[in-house]
């Protein structure tokens, strides 16, 4: 299944590698932080919007991996004990709700980034444009969306076949 998503295959596992380095990154930077503080009483300058802004890339570019690897939560005890089909087409409805909720999020991420550009809204120490941030969370969103519309257009391909 894998070499059969392509380009979507190659997003996600940049993304996923992107994802990984971010949280990496959170670690290092909170590692250094609370030593440097323990050591010579001397906080890293803007450590938490740092940090804050890690975790969100994190959580953006780790959704359409955590897609694909069925790491969402699930009633799986109820749905186990469903027939294949009543199953297929659960999952169906499923990524449908999914996909019009993250299609929603994004789109509307994505203005209110436009929203913080307009404004100037930056952050609190470091001064950085946090519509940048928006921007890269909501193109999170939205390869994520894609991967849904891709599992739909799969579900109708097999029906077809």
């Amino acid at each position: 299944m894998e070499e059969a998503r392509g380009p979507l295959h190659i997003t996600e596992k940049i993304m996923r590698i992107i994802a990984a380095a971010c949280l990496a990154g959170m670690a290092a930077m909170t590692g250094a932080d609370v030593f440097l503080r323990g050591a010579f009483n001397t906080p890293i300058f803007g450590c938490e919007e740092i940090v804050a802004i890690l975790g969100v890339i994190a959580v953006g570019f780790a959704l359409p991996y955590s897609h694909y690897q069925k790491s969402h939560i699930g009633v799986e005890i109820l749905v186990r004990r469903l027939p294949r089909r009543t199953r297929e087409v659960l999952g169906l409805l499923t990524n449908l709700a999914t996909l019009c909720l993250v299609g929603i999020i994004t789109w509307r991420m994505f203005l209110y980034a436009g929203t913080l550009a307009e404004s100037g809204e930056v952050s609190m120490n470091l001064e950085l444009p946090e519509y940048y941030v928006v921007y890269v969370l909501s193109f999170g969103f939205f390869v994520y969306a894609l991967c849904l519309l891709a599992d739909v257009a799969e579900f109708f391909r097999k029906r077809g076949a």
